[in-house]
Parts: C-alpha cells; sequence; structure tokens
C-alpha cells in the first residue's frame, strides 16, 4: 500500500458540527434604545394589547412603539412613516426647543 494510501486509511472524518459555539437567544425588547429601561415591559404589553385591539375592530395598522429601532429606521428610510407636513413641523419646533435648551 502506498504512503498516500495509508494516510487516506487512518484519517477519520469528523462529522460537520450541527450546533455553532455560540448560541442565539433573541431579545424580546422590542427597540434596542430601550433595553434597560424599567417600564419598557408594561409598554411593550400596552402598546401591544392596543394594537390588537385596533386589528379586531378593523383598524390595524403599524406601531413604532413595537417594532426595533431597525425596523424603525427602514420603514423611515422607505416613506412609509406617513410623514406629513405637520409632523415635519412638529419636528422641527421640538429641536429647535431642544437647541435653545442647550443654549441656556
Amino acid at each position: 500500500m502506498s504512503p498516500t494510501l495509508r494516510l487516506l486509511a487512518r484519517r477519520t472524518f469528523a462529522a460537520p458540527q450541527t450546533r455553532s459555539f455560540q448560541t442565539f437567544r433573541p431579545m424580546l425588547a422590542g427597540k434596542e434604545s430601550a433595553l434597560h429601561n424599567e417600564n419598557r415591559a408594561e409598554e411593550a404589553e400596552a402598546a401591544k394589547q392596543k394594537q390588537i385591539r385596533k386589528q379586531k375592530e378593523g383598524k390595524g395598522e403599524w406601531h413604532d412603539e413595537l417594532a426595533s429601532d431597525s425596523e424603525s429606521i427602514i420603514k423611515a428610510d422607505r416613506g412609509e412613516m406617513g410623514n406629513t407636513a405637520e409632523t415635519i413641523e412638529k419636528l422641527q419646533k421640538e429641536g429647535a426647543k431642544l437647541a435653545e435648551k442647550e443654549k441656556k
């Protein structure tokens, strides 16, 4: 038997690993920016119940409170947030107020 065949005969092949080294546990907190908010569970549950109630009435819609930050960003990038001129003006006024507070 040639040396190469002997080497191949001795080699044992391991089965591919079925589980990864790290495991992932999904975070059920919703917004990444609200992970350490103590009242987050109650807020999320209230928003969820409100959404379920509206869906039963046939008025279901997307709620930013229940979405993750990345989902909200994608929705905003696509222009699906329902940004009206009124909403934009409101945000601009809030930004101006915050700028005034920072100056003081």
